[in-house]
């Protein structure tokens, strides 16, 4: 009984395979989006390597995208699917396919496992729901609620939701976003794409700052004072806002864990920005967030036990296509 599960995201998609619900990820393979032009053809080549003959139980896949309905597009990638035309040409007995960060709560069934490390430290409230947030290509947002069932991973698009500057550079910046764009979401300001947009506002009057990549600006952050590192703590404090707005609405005390790409690289930042003062102190409420402890996810096969974790995730077999 084979077993593949992937991960997508805007710019890789991350693929493994495994012989039970529960057993270890093997031939973990990596591609970059860009180069196929849809799912399918990403899948074609996986299989080539891993074994193209092996009969499909189960494939289970985690998108950067909302997954409500039989249309898949992906939010910052070119890559659109059907399931059930998808689930037809794979030949697999049980498809899965869920939201990117749906997957990173799963993978967080316990935050203290798995290399994660501690960002702020406390004391998580037993049985609470957990929060998993993290920029990257985009900002994807989800929750892990224990139930007597087994935990249930909340599916929304937090990452979209406006964004509510918390200083009066932050207006400032709100109004340079808004200036180009109708709708400023939380994603356009703490994301790769974000970044480079802080960037951009911070050296809005300099005439010499060149054009930087959000890699080349997380880069220069880390080195040393100035724009870079100015734009990316912005980020962060950014950051520290949202998760405290999270915290509030889902009631995650059972602590966070920041995933994606992009905090693990400016973690050495994190003690010179406000993040963690943005989340302690919240006005009335400051009580419920004293003790709340932040982790780092470091792992980069988290989507992929996700994933896996999924399709043993009796909450989830409702939405299976099988055979």
């Amino acid at each position: 009984m084979v077993m593949i599960v992937a991960d997508v995201g805007g710019t890789n998609i991350r693929f493994a395979r495994t012989t039970g619900l529960g057993g270890p990820l093997e031939d973990v393979t990596h591609f970059k989006c860009a180069d196929f032009p849809g799912i399918e053809d990403a899948f074609a080549a996986y299989r080539q390597e891993v074994g193209p003959h092996d009969p499909l139980e189960a494939v289970s896949i985690a998108v950067a995208a909302s997954v409500t309905h039989d249309h898949v597009d992906l939010t910052n990638n070119h890559w659109v699917f059907s399931k059930s035309t998808l689930h037809a040409n794979l030949g697999c007995k049980r498809l899965l396919v869920i939201n990117d960060f749906t997957a990173q709560a799963l993978a967080q069934s316990d935050p203290t496992a798995h290399g994660n490390i501690p960002l702020i430290p406390g004391t998580p409230t037993p049985d609470a729901p957990l929060l998993v947030i993290g920029p990257g290509t985009g900002l994807g947002v989800s929750a892990l609620l224990p139930t007597v069932a087994g935990h249930l991973p909340l599916e929304g698009q937090g990452g979209h939701v406006s964004f509510a500057p918390r200083s009066d550079s932050e207006a400032a910046l709100y109004a340079f976003v808004a200036d180009k764009q109708d709708y400023v979401s939380a994603e356009h300001v703490v994301s790769g794409g974000g970044l480079e947009t802080i960037y951009r506002f911070v050296t809005r009057d300099m005439a010499d700052a060149p054009a930087m990549t959000a890699l080349e600006i997380g880069t220069a952050a880390i080195k040393g004072a100035g724009p870079c590192q100015d734009s990316a703590i912005m980020m962060l404090n950014i950051l520290g806002t949202i998760i405290a707005n999270n915290v509030l609405t889902v009631g995650a005390w059972g602590g966070v864990v920041v995933a994606g790409g992009i905090v693990p690289r400016l973690a050495s930042l994190i003690d010179h920005s406000d993040f963690a003062n943005r989340i302690r102190h919240i006005g009335n409420e400051s009580p419920l967030t004293a003790t709340l402890p932040v982790w780092l996810c470091v792992d980069p096969h988290a989507g992929l036990r996700g994933a896996q974790a999924g399709l043993a995730c009796e909450l989830l077999w409702g939405r299976e296509i099988r055979a």
